[in-house]
């Protein structure tokens, strides 16, 4: 297996107060974060109203692959087999080797953390490869699902910033539901242009609410 890549000095994860710090310093956003002001408040509603089913399901498959793709011993697959199974069998890991995986990132000229959930070299290329992971609750919302190509803007900049020397050939989105598993192809640079529009109206968003 590939070495994983250092983690970044200093950078740490709350999880009571749900933040990244850095260096003693809270961050005040996240990919995550910037990306909600493009939700509507009908959208937000129903975020908050399903967190109970998609928060523990999605923290528990974010865990697995993240002892899969490490080596470590794997999870038990728990309420979420009907999820893990078709991930497991993902062509997508066929003899890929793992750079990273939850590794935590920050971009400290915008004050912003982030986890990308993996970064490998696939196997039938050698393309380095980074990914999100989204779970869906059925196969019909697995197929809409849109890739997450601003998400994915966010963290090539910040391994860009962080890790200059991993240069990253490809981004997927690979969407894990009951019984099957889909994997959403897209270009690096178009991922990144997505990100800095994101951000730009994240920036007019902050201005607006402070009163400039």
């Amino acid at each position: 297996m590939t070495p994983l890549l250092e983690p970044i000095k200093g950078l740490t994860f709350d999880e009571r107060a749900h933040r990244y710090c850095f260096n003693g310093r809270w961050l005040s956003t996240s990919p995550t974060g910037v990306l909600s002001v493009d939700l509507d408040d009908h959208a937000k509603k129903r975020i908050e109203e399903t967190r109970h089913i998609w928060e523990p399901r999605g923290n528990h498959i974010h865990l697995w692959l993240h002892h899969f793709l490490s080596g470590a011993a794997e999870l038990d697959a728990g309420d979420y087999a009907d999820w893990i199974t078709p991930l497991r069998d993902c062509w997508l890991w066929k003899d890929a080797q793992t750079i990273a995986t939850e590794l935590m990132l920050v971009d400290p000229k915008r004050n912003m953390g982030g986890s990308v959930d993996f970064i490998i070299k696939t196997g039938k290329t050698g393309a380095v490869t980074i990914g999100d992971l989204k779970t869906v609750e059925t196969v019909k919302a697995a197929k809409a699902r849109k890739p997450a190509d601003k998400q994915l803007g966010a963290y090539i900049r910040m391994m860009n910033l962080n890790y200059g020397h991993i240069f990253i050939e490809k981004a997927v989105t690979v969407v894990a539901a009951p019984g099957y598993c889909r994997v959403v192809t897209s270009d690096v640079d178009t991922c990144s242009v997505e990100w800095e529009d994101a951000w730009e109206r994240y920036q007019m968003h902050q201005k607006v609410n402070v009163g400039f």
